[in-house]
C-alpha cells in the first residue's frame, strides 16, 4: 500500500500545476481526501512471488466524490527484497481527466 500511496502522491504533485479546474492548491487537496479500499487478491504465483490484485480509489475534488476500480500487480524481487508495483494508469484517470479537462 505504501508504494501505491507514493505513486498517487507523485502523480498528483506532477499534474497540480497543470489543472484547468480550480487551483493547484485545490488539486493538491486530493492527497488529503483519497482513500484506497476494496482491496482483494485475484491471483498469486508462488514461483515468482507475484500477486495480482484489484482495489478502488476514491477522492473528493471541488466537493465532488469520485471513484474508480483498478488492477495492479505486486512482485517481490528475490535478489534484494524490494517490491515492484505495476498498475493501470486508468487508476488516475478520474483525477487527471476531471482536473485537466480531458
Amino acid at each position: 500500500m505504501e508504494v501505491l500511496d507514493q505513486i498517487i502522491e507523485a502523480e498528483v504533485e506532477k499534474y497540480a500545476p497543470q489543472t484547468r479546474r480550480g487551483t493547484a492548491e485545490e488539486f493538491m487537496g486530493i492527497l488529503d481526501t483519497y482513500e484506497i479500499s476494496n482491496i482483494r487478491t485475484l491471483g498469486y504465483d508462488k514461483d515468482v512471488d507475484s500477486y495480482r490484485c484489484d482495489a478502488r480509489i476514491t477522492y473528493v475534488y471541488q466537493d465532488r466524490e469520485r471513484s474508480v476500480d483498478f488492477t495492479y500487480r505486486v512482485d517481490t524481487d528475490q535478489a534484494d527484497g524490494n517490491v515492484l508495483v505495476e498498475y493501470q494508469t486508468r487508476m488516475l484517470n478520474p483525477i487527471l481527466g476531471y482536473a485537466m479537462g480531458f
